[in-house]
Formats: structure tokens, C-alpha cells, sequence
């Protein structure tokens, strides 16, 4: 998902269900949507930094930052929100480094003479998701 999606649609969540929060911490902490995503310089994509082990870390942070309860809330709404956007196929791997999937949704809708709606949940382990990742044609 493009970085700038990742922060518009939490952000537009939180500012109409809950526009009285202090918004120093609703743009504040905007940047944890995009720090997530720096696991593809460092470590391996959708693994290292898109878990929920990670963005515990950076609401604990943010709450060591600011000593409030709110900035440790918006911070893991981020994050989480981050992992959910993520949930397409090939997906984050949630539970990284303990278990070393990652895991999908997959949701189609067609029509041929009826409606046909299908639903596929799925994970990969590294060594699928590598092999997925070097089917994939790069662009030049």
C-alpha cells in the first residue's frame, strides 16, 4: 500500500470519531505508519518491523516520550492500523520472531451468471514468501 494511504486513513479515522483528541499526538505520531515500513532496507520486508511485537515497542516509546496514556493508544492504533492496511496477500507476519509467517486475506468478487464471492485466508513462511518475492519481475 502506498506510505501516503497508510497515514491518511488512520489519521482521517481518529479525527472524525474522536476529534477531541489532543492533536500534537494525532500528528505527532503520524511518522510510526512509515517506520514500519523501513524493514525493507533493514532486515527482511513484512517480517522484521510488521508485528505486533514491534508496534508494541513504539507505543511504549511514544509513551515513555510524552509519560500519557493517549500518545501510547494513538501509537499503537498506527501500528496496528499499519499491519491491518498490510493484510492482503503475500500479508505481515504478526507474530515475528516467534512464529515465521506471515498471514493474508485474499477476497475476490465475480460475476459470470451468479455472483460469486470467495474468501481465501493464507500465510507463508519465509522461505515461500523469498521464493514469492523472486517470481515477481522487477521494474526498471
Amino acid at each position: 500500500m502506498e506510505p501516503f494511504v497508510h497515514a491518511l486513513i488512520p489519521l482521517a479515522f481518529l479525527l472524525a470519531l474522536f476529534p477531541n483528541l489532543p492533536k500534537k499526538y494525532l500528528f505527532s505520531l503520524v511518522p510510526i505508519v512509515w517506520i514500519i515500513d523501513l524493514d525493507t532496507f533493514i532486515g527482511i520486508h513484512r517480517f522484521t518491523f510488521h508485528n505486533i511485537f514491534f508496534v508494541l515497542l513504539l507505543a511504549c516509546i511514544a509513551y515513555y516520550l510524552w509519560k500519557n496514556k493517549t500518545a501510547f493508544w494513538i501509537a499503537f492504533y498506527y501500528g496496528f492500523s499499519h499491519l491491518l492496511l498490510d493484510f492482503a496477500m503475500p500479508g505481515p507476519a504478526w507474530f515475528y520472531p516467534f512464529i515465521e509467517k506471515t498471514y493474508f486475506i485474499q477476497a475476490s468478487i465475480e460475476r459470470t451468471t451468479e455472483w460469486i464471492f470467495t474468501l481465501d485466508i493464507g500465510s507463508l513462511s519465509i522461505e515461500e514468501f523469498n521464493t514469492l518475492l523472486q517470481s515477481i519481475p522487477t521494474q526498471t
